[in-house]
């Protein structure tokens, strides 16, 4: 499937057929609240806003012009999906140094006197200690038993990753973060280097991921199946994104799927 044509539907998820399942981490496997996170980094500094939602979607707008792609965005301001997916990868810049970008931001539209590094390091100590969703670790653990490869691949700086990783005992054969492959999600290179380490085709790799943008058009681009899990009632695919092979609202349901079996209290 190219980029051009993402709406396609993909053919049913053949579980005979998957090798090794690749997650993404952040609202995928550990759970984290950007806006309880945003408003505590504004409350340690003693700052408050007039409104508070206005000021966390800006910061989220901010990213399309504080991220690797930002000198390349369309007429909407966003970043050009194409150069994103398959384009040549932009100097590297740390998740860190990006929600620095972003705090800078939205202290200079709000009109704050803030300290955007301080902000960045907030977050990085919140994702440090990010807890697994429940049942993560039996889903994982029966995975493995049942003779997948699993991978952890995310968009993230290696010392919160890997931090959260210890934190909640969770085990891969592969971990990938965009920091140790000097790229980010969607781009095509981060799904193919992820294959390769765990030595699989790309259609034998199931990803599992909660984005639309970095997890499912990226991973679809790439020639991987997906299993799209939705973290929240309201979330939705726009038209003109891959449709997943699964869509599942929890990490059990994956293995159900997949015909693993899991101990009766998470399966439950």
């Amino acid at each position: 499937m190219t980029s051009d044509d993402t709406s396609e539907a993909p053919a049913p998820l053949d579980p005979g057929a998957i090798r090794a399942v690749a997650f993404d981490g952040y609202g995928t496997l550990l759970d984290w609240d950007f806006r309880e996170a945003l408003r505590e980094a504004l409350d340690q500094q003693g700052l408050s806003v007039e409104d508070f939602e206005a000021a966390a979607k800006g910061f989220e707008k901010a990213w399309n012009s504080v991220s690797p792609w930002g000198d390349r965005v369309d007429d909407e301001g966003k970043p050009d999906r194409g150069y994103m997916l398959d384009g040549p990868v932009p100097e590297f810049i740390t998740t860190w140094e990006i929600w620095r970008r972003q705090f800078a931001w939205v202290f200079d539209d709000q009109g704050l006197e803030g300290d955007p590094a301080a902000g960045a390091d907030h977050f990085r100590e919140v994702l440090s200690h990010a807890p697994a969703y429940p049942g993560t670790r039996e889903v994982l653990d029966a995975l493995d038993g049942a003779g997948y490869r699993l991978a952890l691949l995310s968009n993230a700086d290696e010392d919160f990753l890997q931090s959260a990783v210890s934190h909640n005992r969770l085990r891969f054969s592969v971990i990938h973060s965009s920091e140790s492959l000097r790229a980010y999600k969607p781009h095509r290179s981060v799904f193919e280097d992820t294959c390769l380490r765990l030595a699989c085709e790309p259609a034998e790799v199931l990803y599992v991921g909660d984005s639309p943008q970095a997890d499912v058009m990226g991973a679809s681009n790439a020639g991987l199946p997906i299993a799209w899990v939705r973290r929240s009632e309201d979330a939705e695919l726009a038209e003109d994104l891959p449709r997943p092979a699964l869509a599942i609202d929890t990490l059990p349901e994956l293995a159900e799927a997949l015909g693993v079996p899991l101990p009766s209290a998470v399966a439950s």
